[in-house]
């Protein structure tokens, strides 16, 4: 019996030393505005690092970028010849709302396994309204779009910049 009450004191002292003081500790609530405000350059640059760290991508050159009302225009050149090469856009899954809008989009390449040696240059054509982000021809005009080599993060084409 007269150890009931020095459990009961060790269990309070145990609980009381594990609760911490959270208003103190919370680092969201001791942020100023300011450190909440994403900066655009920095998310650009770690998004496009974590996506080309480890390339999916086949080789190939980044030569044009245009766009056409909502129709963006690549030209690229890569080796092969001998397979069917494939190319895709892979968009951010996070968008920010700013305008005027600004994207950075990885361009990836499937040569299909092609071990054939000559250098082939082609036009890609996507049209944006498959990707439903609401790019009207107005906003095309003035869109902040960066195009990146899957294979090669360093390359990149701006449009409209």
């Amino acid at each position: 019996m007269k150890l009931y009450p020095i459990i009961a004191l060790c269990l309070i002292l145990i609980l009381s030393a594990c609760q911490e003081d959270t208003a103190d500790n919370d680092p969201i609530q001791n942020l100023s505005t300011e450190e909440l405000t994403i900066d655009q350059q920095s998310f650009d640059q770690s998004w496009t690092q974590l996506q080309t760290d480890n390339p999916v991508s086949d080789p190939f050159d980044l030569n044009g970028l245009r766009n056409d009302s909502t129709m963006l225009i690549i030209d690229v050149a890569y080796g092969g010849g001998c397979e069917e090469h494939a190319f895709e856009l892979i968009w951010p899954e996070v968008i920010t709302m700013i305008y005027p809008p600004r994207y950075t989009v990885i361009l990836n390449h499937d040569a299909n396994d092609d071990a054939c040696e000559a250098y082939l240059s082609t036009t890609l054509y996507f049209e944006l309204g498959q990707y439903d982000l609401g790019l009207t021809p107005e906003i095309m005009e003035v869109i902040d779009l960066t195009i990146i080599n899957g294979s090669n993060g360093e390359e990149m084409l701006k449009l409209n910049n």
